[in-house]
């Protein structure tokens, strides 16, 4: 191998958290960073990486729904998990992450905030989280990557089958892996019910009525893959379907509209929707590698997504964008190739250089349904007057081409950059807004992003390693936003579309005294224009400046071969400046997440019992200006919720315990308390003191 592999760039406590047992100095040599294009392989990486592995994620399901909680709960720069069907407002360092699964982007131009609700816990083998602008992955990665891998198939056979009881509900799951000739292969199904949930007071929890929620859902996901590797050459096919569905006969009560805030959204009963909360992922995935020469690898991967997504329904019969009682859903599909090739020069120098394609087309309609029914029923009865545009299809087609270096100066000294430049085709046909009933005329337009990042690494000695990061990363604005608003004057090659492009400065420092470890990071974004913001539903549109400056501490303690401690804590500041404005204000809580404190205690009672407690606090802070509420500005206060988990080997199976918020503490998630819907109706507690039991059999 060209490289000594090492971890130096992993913040200390992901790398506790990707093993079941304290690290020392031996074990940094088992991990590796498996996500491609990022430098794996050399003594540090100039950026902070935190990694997962399936043994750790497992536990941690057993006090979360799904891997969106997980990730929100335990990674240092990541807003605090929500109530909803969503990750909007769970942003990484101020910005929205992308999100991979085996490579495959899971964000869409029409940007529904979905993306870690794509797939199921018991799919997942391990995530890789990048934070910082990133752009060797295109679009989206202007707050870092989160890369989800997949379970795989293996040499040795194996049945393995789970049973889990949570709350009432219950999770089945299955699968097969084995070998047959030269092909390795994995087959898993799994069936979870979902029921609903109570607060800490007893109260059964209401749903959400923004961006929904998966009470009293079923739940499918499916996945088979095989790999056939011979000579110098590997093969690797793979489908992954997830379905949530949802079937409830509750709403929220929207008396509580007039109550002060906050106060608790209410359940009511006697909900007739046919058509509910529902997601629908289809990935078919195909890679294969070769190693073309002593000095030169290839790797191609094409994929297709066939996607759709639908949301609760909204009352928008007051404003004059919407005009209905309507609820949205999504429709995309994703056909994109990658191509990267690997070289070495001599032994310092490594590169990876190839190009990217993708071909994405989504729209948005609208199921409407009858106001008066709605009204006279107490806004319980849903009928049905037929499918309208909302926004129409969006054709977005891009390529790129990307370099990326990486090479040992000195001993010491490491140095990586790279340049990544995409060229983006978007158009639409004509259609009719659903509100005013404007005839909009279908136009295209062209645009391009050019972005680099370079690190440096320094090793002032074998326990200490500082670096600098430049990075720039990107994200295409949500188009679907101004189309669905548009006038009879609009066309695409408004300045407004121009791409998001963050410019990040990070220092860090990497550290081990003793039994203890310590990694610290500043980083500072900056773009000249942020996200679509719609303003008035839609009755004005801009894009702000925008400045965010934060910091991450993360340190673990051995303090036995047996029990570990780790600790993390960030922080982060943002500024907007509107167009036309002369001064910055502070950004809102959707979009800055207010401090978090991060810890963990891991026990192996012994080799076959280990338990682990996780705590996390979420601070207190003010986002409103002069002191006035608004959307994403309210005055949050501090929660903390702690966490049981336990597993047990026993002679035949593993026992996992979990129990989520193990002292009842009734809190305000942040979702919550900055009322996404406006409301009281969206101010839901979270969960009070839940159980769940899994027993897992391997045959």
């Amino acid at each position: 191998m060209l490289f000594k592999k090492s971890l130096l760039g992993v913040s200390v406590s992901a790398l506790l958290a990707s093993v079941s047992h304290p690290v020392f100095a031996d074990d940094l040599e088992r991990i590796e960073i498996r996500a491609e294009r990022i430098a794996s392989d050399l003594n540090s990486i100039a950026r902070n990486v935190s990694v997962i592995d399936e043994q750790t994620l497992r536990t941690q399901f057993a006090s979360a729904q799904n891997i969106a909680e997980v990730l929100a709960k335990t990674m240092p720069g990541m807003a605090p998990p929500t109530p909803a069907l969503t990750n909007f407002g769970t942003t990484l360092r101020g910005r929205n992450a992308l999100v991979l699964i085996d490579g495959v982007p899971m964000n869409t131009n029409r940007n529904i905030s979905r993306d870690l609700h794509n797939l199921h816990p018991a799919q997942v083998e391990r995530v890789e989280v990048f934070r910082g602008g990133n752009a060797l992955y295109g679009s989206g990665a202007t707050g870092g990557v989160i890369y989800i891998y997949t379970k795989s198939g293996q040499q040795t056979a194996e049945i393995a089958s789970s049973i889990e009881v949570k709350n009432g509900a219950f999770t089945l799951a299955q699968s097969f892996t084995g070998q047959v000739d030269d092909w390795q292969y994995r087959v898993g199904a799994s069936y979870e019910n979902v029921d609903s949930f109570s607060d800490a007071q007893g109260d059964r929890l209401a749903v959400e009525p923004s961006q929904g929620d998966a009470f009293d859902s079923d739940i499918y996901s499916f996945d088979a893959k095989v790999t056939k590797t011979w000579q110098q050459q590997q093969l690797s096919i793979s489908l992954l379907s997830y379905i949530l569905e949802q079937d409830t006969d509750y709403a929220s009560d929207p008396s509580v509209k007039a109550l002060p805030y906050i106060h608790k959204a209410q359940t009511i009963k006697g909900l007739q929707l046919d058509k509910q909360n529902e997601i629908n992922n289809l990935v078919f995935n195909i890679g294969y590698q070769n190693q073309l020469s002593e000095n030169n690898k290839l790797a191609t991967q094409f994929y297709y997504r066939d996607y759709d997504a639908r949301f609760a329904p909204f009352d928008g019969r007051p404003y004059a964008t919407w005009n209905h009682l309507a609820q949205t859903y999504l429709e995309s599909t994703n056909l994109g190739a990658k191509l990267t090739i690997n070289s070495t020069f001599g032994d310092n120098i490594e590169l990876d250089w190839g190009i990217d394609a993708q071909d994405e087309r989504s729209e948005m309609p609208v199921t409407t349904y009858d106001g008066d029914v709605y009204d006279n029923s107490g806004f319980l009865k849903f009928k049905e007057t037929g499918d309208k545009a909302f926004v129409p299809e969006i054709s977005h087609r891009t390529i790129a081409a990307f370099v990326q270096a990486r090479a040992n100066i000195t001993k010491q000294l490491g140095v990586e950059g790279g340049l990544r430049a995409e060229r983006i085709d978007a158009s639409f046909d004509d259609f009719t807004t659903l509100g005013q009933g404007v005839a909009i005329s279908g136009s295209s337009y062209d645009y391009d992003s050019t972005v680099y990042n370079v690190g440096l690494t320094y090793d002032i000695n074998d326990n200490h390693t500082v670096y600098v990061a430049f990075n720039e990363g990107y994200e295409l604005p949500d188009i679907g936003l101004q189309i669905r608003y548009a006038t009879s004057q609009f066309d695409l090659s408004q300045s407004s579309l121009q791409p998001i492009e963050s410019r990040d400065r990070e220092l860090g420092w990497r550290g081990a005294i003793g039994p203890l470890d310590f990694s610290a990071a500043y980083f500072v974004s900056k773009s000249d224009l942020g996200g679509v913001k719609s303003e008035g539903m839609g009755l004005s549109v801009s894009r702000n400046e925008v400045k965010i400056d934060g910091f991450e501490v993360t340190s673990s303690w051995a303090i036995k071969s047996s029990l570990n401690a780790e600790f993390s804590y960030s922080k982060a500041n943002g500024d907007e400046k509107a167009q036309n404005a002369e001064q910055f204000q502070q950004m809102n809580g959707f979009s800055i997440a207010p401090s978090k404190l991060t810890a963990q205690l891991n026990y192996d009672i012994n080799s076959n019992w280990r338990t682990n407690l996780t705590l996390m606090k979420s601070g207190s802070k003010d986002y409103r200006l002069a002191g006035k509420n608004a959307f994403g500005r309210r005055e949050v206060q501090s929660y903390t919720l702690v966490d049981f988990n336990s597993q047990i080997d026993l002679e035949q199976g593993t026992v996992t315990v979990g129990i989520e918020n193990l002292f009842n503490n009734q809190y305000f998630p942040v979702y919550s308390q900055l009322q996404r819907n406006g409301n009281n109706t969206s101010s839901i507690p979270g969960r009070g003191r839940t159980f769940s039991v899994n027993y897992r059999m391997v045959w």
